[in-house]
């Protein structure tokens, strides 16, 4: 059984040889830099063969058109400064709407490939109207490299689509804790913020679906409604409302939908279900979570795949016995009474990698294949 026929096996709920062995964001997310540094070369050079590739796949807009929000954007209405110090690269972005300028300030520090957003767009509910202010002209692009990519995966593993929701794209917007303020002052502007993207989503799914480009899409975003943050049931209004559309688009096309959620995810796990997902990931256990795969399986039933549930920071500060101990008590628990994928909860993405996380990894890979033989058990 190859990685594409292993992985469609457990997403459509039958059972594989083996639980598929995922590398998470080293499949795809990375690719801007990851092969620029031998020791993540090292890894993914052990793991070929070994592991199961959900490969991450998002569009970018072409040189000559800006895009935002999934819009084509008004020629010369978003402007870029990029400078930088002694540790870090900075980007000021410029958008320049019918009711006046926004701008946002993001940091990448050096040797950590990922940026931070320091200055987000909206600072106030003025600002919010400048974002609904802006013309919408629907973003259409091309998929023809979701085929490429298809056809240069073969049997290692199969696509993964990425896409926010309503909930990401607002929140994003002002950062969590300014958003939860105007959530608590002003409910209604927000609830008129998500409408506006969740068309604009819609649109571009829409569009790239019936283009062809028909996979498993992780949707990121319901974490930021997730307890402490917010009462389920206020959960509910942001999320499931607004997902449950993302999930049936996917489903009408033969598609399938992963929830992407950390966090204590253990008392909004029904609306999940309710939503219809085919998968969720990363199911954090305590205490950087709040709930086992087993109480995970009980809730959400065997229809929903299970992705998770390696905490990434064991790859960090564990030791061998460590990481078997945690692989070995996730294949126990998860795989049980449906479909089961191991997965970190995120991957490390600084350089140079210490040698004990990259030995850390490689052992992760070996304890999944030893503790994965579902046909011997």
């Amino acid at each position: 059984m190859n990685s594409r026929e292993r992985l469609m096996k457990v997403l459509r709920g039958e059972r594989p040889d083996r639980v598929p062995i995922s590398l998470y964001e080293f499949d795809g997310f990375y690719d801007d830099w990851i092969y620029n540094y031998p020791e993540y070369v090292e890894i993914l050079n052990y793991a070929e063969g070994k592991t199961d590739k959900m490969y991450f796949w998002r569009l970018k807009a072409k040189a000559e058109k800006d895009v935002l929000f999934y819009g084509v954007a008004e020629k010369g209405s978003i402007k870029r400064v990029k400078w930088k110090d002694q540790h870090s690269i900075y980007v000021k972005t410029m958008i320049y709407t019918p009711k006046g300028t926004l701008s946002s300030v993001s940091e990448q520090k050096e040797g950590v490939h990922t940026s931070w957003t320091i200055e987000h767009l909206c600072k106030n509910e003025e600002d919010a109207k400048k974002v609904l202010s802006i013309p919408y002209r629907p973003w259409r692009p091309s998929v023809d490299s979701f085929f490429t990519l298809d056809r240069k995966l073969g049997g290692s593993g199969i696509i993964l689509g990425d896409i926010p929701d309503a909930l990401c794209l607002t929140v994003e917007l002002f950062g969590l804790t300014r958003f939860i303020k105007l959530y608590v002052k002003n409910r209604s502007l927000i609830f008129e913020l998500m409408d506006f993207f969740q068309e604009r989503i819609c649109n571009y799914l829409r569009h790239i679906l019936s283009k062809g480009a028909v996979t498993l899409y992780r949707i990121v975003g319901p974490e930021y409604a997730a307890p402490p943050f917010f009462h389920p049931r206020e959960f509910n209004r942001l999320v499931t409302s607004y997902d449950i559309e993302l999930v049936e688009l996917l489903h009408r096309y033969g598609g399938m939908a992963r929830l992407h959620s950390h966090g204590r995810v253990k008392r909004v796990l029904p609306y999940f279900r309710e939503m219809g997902i085919d998968a969720v990931d990363p199911l954090e256990p305590p205490p950087d979570g709040d709930v086992t795969l087993k109480e995970a399986r009980k809730i959400l039933g065997d229809e929903v795949t299970l992705i998770g549930n390696i905490e990434e920071r064991i790859f960090e500060v564990g030791d061998k016995n460590d990481i078997e101990r945690w692989v070995k008590r996730a294949i126990e628990e998860g795989s049980p009474g449906g479909g089961f994928i191991l997965c970190p909860t995120a991957m490390p993405l600084t350089t140079p990698l210490r040698r004990k996380i990259k030995e850390n990894i490689i052992h992760y890979i070996d304890c999944g294949i030893k503790y994965g033989q579902l046909d011997h058990q």
